[in-house]
């Protein structure tokens, strides 16, 4: 049997972007992909624009939630993949083949956790593309992978398994913006994460993003800083790390 793949997409009035992320995901080569929108009722075009591809949508929950984790916990309540990501509805996967890619490396690899290519969009400019940074688990699990220290992890491109969601219980829909930070903190009890020379995804940066960082920041008991100097020490690392681990076309 053919490893399902699913993806949630949490979105509240997201109008300007949510299209480009449809599209990319019902665009893909790979089949077995269960695509879930979880929709906080929103009061824009959202639904209007959703409504457009609902053939190609396996799921679409509309249910009003006080924080998007929230919204992901009740959309990967109802997944059924043996693999998860969470595509946010500014976000989208790369090309036609992303799914494809990442499906192929499981197999090879059947890694639990793993983290792909950094690509970043400004606004609706070209995807710059760079290679995976490299989370030690110590990190980790000493909730050190926040901008203070060795940096976040981009969730856009964070793949894992069922088994290991469940293994945790899940996602902490009481967090407003630090529930990735949260999760891939209990992850590390279990698993390492493996960085993967794969593209998957784009983070869009724009001015409608709705992590503001001070709050970020005491929600996860830290303060925040002004000057990073472990910035360096991460890019060098992960730069040198890149040509000892898989690389997938």
């Amino acid at each position: 049997m053919s490893i399902k793949f699913s993806i949630i997409t949490p979105v509240l009035n997201g109008e300007k972007y949510i299209e480009q992320t449809i599209q990319s995901i019902i665009q893909q080569t790979y089949s077995n992909i269960e695509y879930i929108i979880v929709d906080g009722e929103s009061s824009d075009r959202t639904l209007e624009i959703i409504d457009k591809y609902k053939d190609k949508i396996s799921k679409l929950i509309i249910h009003k939630d006080k924080t998007m984790y929230e919204a992901l916990l009740r959309g990967f309540n109802k997944a059924n993949g043996d693999y998860f990501c969470w595509i946010n509805s500014d976000d989208f996967l790369l090309d036609n083949r992303s799914v494809e890619r990442a499906v192929s490396y499981i197999q090879r690899y059947k890694h639990n956790w793993f983290n792909c290519n950094i690509a970043i969009s400004k606004n609706n400019g070209k995807p710059r593309k760079y290679f995976p940074f490299l989370y030690p688990n110590w990190i980790l699990k000493r909730g050190l992978a926040n901008n203070c220290f060795w940096g976040f992890v981009q969730q856009e491109n964070t793949i894992f398994s069922k088994n290991l969601y469940n293994r945790v219980n899940g996602i902490n829909p009481k967090f407003r913006m630090a529930g990735d930070y949260d999760l891939w903190k209990r992850f590390a009890q279990y698993e390492n994460l493996n960085p993967v020379n794969l593209d998957f995804a784009c983070h869009r940066k724009s001015a409608n993003q709705l992590t503001n960082l001070d709050n970020y920041y005491k929600e996860i008991g830290k303060p925040r800083c002004l000057i990073n100097l472990f910035y360096p020490l991460r890019i060098i690392t992960s730069f040198i790390y890149k040509f000892f681990i898989p690389h997938i076309e």
